[in-house]
């Protein structure tokens, strides 16, 4: 028996990641469903507000699926703060690790940019990657969650212009939760265990965050240990 709600999130997903890894300059295709519609809509608003932060994941040179998966566990791990804004918010920020470069960057290449070359032909592999780590996510245990809300059905709904005060409040909380899990995990890859340090610590005081300190100390502990586990 045909499963709907797999089909569509599928095709959801397809339709926002491929549009997302096109070439740059290619005209984009007309969006799919509604949700498709509405989901560009939202993204499109996000990266022109938060552009500056996610900029530096554009060209990630990192495991994309892992870091998406990372994500995805942190941010939707507890179904009563899950939200179509914390859906949104883990979309966009798939779709920006597939951006492409624009066009000539690869012109002229010499043997220490083959690297990069490699990173641009394992675009639309990893495009192909997480279509099916974020279905089978959505539809696996958040299934329950999606189904509550009535599907994308919800998800349009939900954005509509008849409710634009709703969604952008929660937006903005969805937004703010997830760009500081993004943060966390981009210094401890990054950066050295002060400099981790002191970033952690304007977090904290600065009111980004929607955790506790000690959670996030916590957090932050187990994941310097696996990093460091990794490099070792």
């Amino acid at each position: 028996m045909a499963d709907a709600l797999r089909e569509r999130t599928a095709q959801l997903l397809t339709d926002y990641l491929e549009y997302c890894a096109r070439e740059p300059g290619s005209p984009a295709r007309t969006p799919s469903t509604p949700e498709a519609a509405v989901l560009r809509y939202l993204a499109a608003q996000i990266r022109q507000r938060h552009q500056r932060f996610l900029s530096a994941y554009r060209g990630y040179r990192g495991n994309r699926v892992e870091l998406v998966a990372r994500l995805e566990r942190d941010l939707l791990s507890n179904p009563q703060t899950l939200s179509w804004g914390h859906v949104v918010a883990l979309l966009t920020f798939a779709g920006t690790l597939l951006e492409r470069p624009p066009p000539g960057t690869y012109l002229n290449l010499t043997p220490g940019q083959q690297q990069e070359l490699e990173w641009e032909t394992n675009v639309g592999q990893d495009c192909q990657h997480l279509v099916a780590l974020l279905c089978n996510r959505l539809t696996g245990r958040h299934r329950a969650w999606l189904e509550a809300h009535d599907g994308w059905d919800g998800f349009c709904l939900f954005f509509s212009p008849m409710l634009p005060s709703s969604w952008r409040r929660l937006l903005v909380q969805a937004f703010l939760s997830c760009f500081t899990v993004m943060i966390l995990i981009y210094f401890w890859r990054r950066l050295s265990y002060r400099s981790f340090l002191l970033a952690l610590f304007w977090i904290i005081h600065s009111g980004g965050s929607q955790l506790h300190e000690a959670n996030i100390m916590k957090t932050f502990k187990q994941s310097y240990r696996e990093a460091h586990m990794m490099t070792n």
